[in-house]
């Protein structure tokens, strides 16, 4: 028996090393094939980063957001384009932006790396094929057209209002007490975005807290993203629990299920009225769900309870976030910048004569330095932080790097169906084109003829662009000018007239006396306003305690 049993262990031993040499074997090809073999082979960038995937989730996961300043410092090393994973190349010239992600019609996919973060598969934002995606995205695009945008003014101003009246309560009550203003403008954008987009609304903006844990929750989530990014399975293991469970253990898991139960029970309750005389007539206005649920292009399996839900949800995350951190920065440098406050509050007090009276909104579209401030505002708001990939599956993408003086360009030549992204933020903070780019100067927006200006919005890619582009671009610029032209037409920065500085530009006309007055809290600076990490969108740095303001009603 010992015998035996000494055969038996050898017998495993043996085994054990032959697994091993078949691991380490493996492991070698697909070293050697990814450094060697690889359609992207010839791409320079660290060799590490070609390897393995592990290259990116140190900087991703371990150091917390950090991959792309890393990729901006590789671009430095390697040239404007690199290989910065096993799988993908990065492009650091904004001059290419409208060959990867092109007006026309050329097919360009989604990377399912890429749409993992978000888990809703079925939602537009995640759709992979091409064609599929044109079919959902005409489905819903009217919806969030400018005029569809403007006709529904008088929901979004609503809110805006309601916010205002929140702030005036404030600096009547509570003057000493500052605000950290992420919080009530969340608020605002996700009440806009689901009495919009739902007709319905958690009326976050009358909250105490402005409804604090909604936004955490949605911010966590993209903390998440990253993770399930790089391991799916943990996806998976949250979904796969009782919600009893996920709810408890998960920070933030719970509000993401109510929100998700909210809307499933919307479209299940509109889905019912369908073909019935009650159809619309819940509502105040039309919804998205009615849009697509009576859309003769999606198939019945596109207009699937759960896959409405999907996009319902991922709509609510891109309308909070981005455009409440936008107004945030705007609210920010104009009251930190008098003279730019001043001259916006000139422009305001002449094309709103009665600050109680309804502007349309394509009146207030047209008011140069307004438009000004929203363009800068978005620009340093960078929109989603996170790198956009996309696939080519049936063209070659040829590069031609001129980067090296005195040399001939040379052409670096990425197959179909390799992956290729580019960085909104890169091209925003790209001095080249943008001088001083941390510095906010709207003007940068009004100067040079109508060639120039039409270029510079062509490097303001913080909607993305092509097929795939943002759809809430027309509601994020109705949101910005509505609750800038409203909040400034009668806010102030505290002390305004008594500052000579705060005129600026030389122009001697004062703006009519600000009836309240903002300002910013001690402590707060531009810091405070700058990515420090990259979770599919920018967060400012840890030790920030937001951008606070003062309210003082009169």
């Amino acid at each position: 028996m010992a015998i035996e049993h000494v055969l038996q262990s050898l017998s495993y031993l043996h085994l054990g090393a032959i697994a091993g040499v078949a691991i380490t074997g493996y492991t070698l090809y697909g070293i050697i094939w990814r450094l060697y073999f690889s359609p992207i082979a010839h791409i320079p960038g660290p060799r590490l980063a070609a390897i393995t995937w592990w290259y990116e989730f140190y900087y991703d996961i371990i150091l917390s957001g950090q991959y792309t300043f890393k990729i901006l410092e590789l671009h430095k090393q390697y040239g404007p384009i690199i290989r910065i994973n096993p799988d993908e190349v990065h492009i650091g010239d904004p001059d290419f932006f409208p060959q990867l992600y092109p007006a026309s019609n050329k097919r360009r996919e989604r990377w399912r790396f890429w749409t993992k973060q978000f888990g809703a598969d079925g939602s537009g934002l995640s759709t992979i094929d091409h064609d599929l995606h044109r079919i959902r995205r005409a489905a819903i695009s009217p919806f969030f057209s400018q005029r569809s945008v403007r006709d529904l003014q008088p929901v979004i101003e609503e809110r805006v209002d309601t916010l205002l009246a929140r702030f005036h309560e404030h600096g009547k009550a509570s003057p000493e007490i500052p605000l950290d203003m992420f919080y009530p403008l969340s608020a605002f954008t996700n009440d806009v975005i689901n009495e919009y987009s739902f007709a319905r609304c958690d009326h976050l903006t009358e909250k105490p807290d402005y409804g604090r844990s909604v936004t955490d929750y949605l911010l966590t989530g993209t903390h998440y993203g990253k993770w399930i990014q790089h391991i799916e399975l943990i996806l998976k293991f949250i979904n796969f629990l009782p919600d009893s469970i996920s709810s408890t253990l998960v920070p933030g898991w719970n509000e993401f299920l109510k929100a998700k139960r909210d809307i499933l029970d919307q479209i299940s309750s509109i889905k019912q009225t369908e073909n019935t005389p009650k159809w619309q007539l819940d509502v105040s206005h039309p919804t998205i769900f009615h849009d697509l649920l009576s859309s003769e292009i999606l198939t019945p399996q596109d207009k699937a309870v759960s896959r409405l839900a999907q996009e319902g949800q991922i709509v609510v995350q891109a309308g909070t976030l981005t455009t409440s951190w936008a107004l945030t920065i705007a609210i920010f440098f104009l009251l930190e910048q008098k003279p730019l406050l001043a001259k916006l509050r000139r422009e305001l007090c002449t094309a709103i004569p009665d600050p109680n009276a309804v502007t349309p909104l394509a009146t207030l579209e047209q008011l140069p330095y307004l438009r000004a401030v929203i363009k800068e505002a978005f620009r340093h708001s960078i929109g989603t932080s996170g790198r956009l990939a996309r696939v080519c599956p049936d063209e070659t993408l040829t590069y031609i790097d001129k980067s090296v003086e005195n040399k001939a360009p040379k052409l670096y030549h990425i197959p179909p169906n390799v992956p290729i992204s580019m960085t909104t933020y890169k091209t925003t903070t790209d001095e080249s084109i943008f001088p001083d780019p941390f510095a906010f100067k709207p003007e940068r927006w009004l100067q040079g003829d109508s060639e120039h200006q039409a270029r510079l919005d062509g490097y303001l890619t913080v909607f993305g662009g092509g097929g795939r582009s943002c759809l809430g671009q027309a509601l994020s610029y109705a949101e910005l000018t509505l609750a800038l032209a409203k909040m400034f037409r009668v806010w102030g920065a505290a002390e305004d007239d008594d500052d000579e500085n705060s005129r600026g530009d030389g122009d001697d006309s004062q703006p009519e006396r600000p009836s309240q007055t903002m300002r910013i809290a001690e402590g707060t600076t531009a810091k405070d306003t700058r990515m420090a990490e990259d979770w599919f969108i920018p967060i400012p740095w840890r030790g920030s305690k937001g951008v606070r303001v003062y309210f003082k009603s009169n």
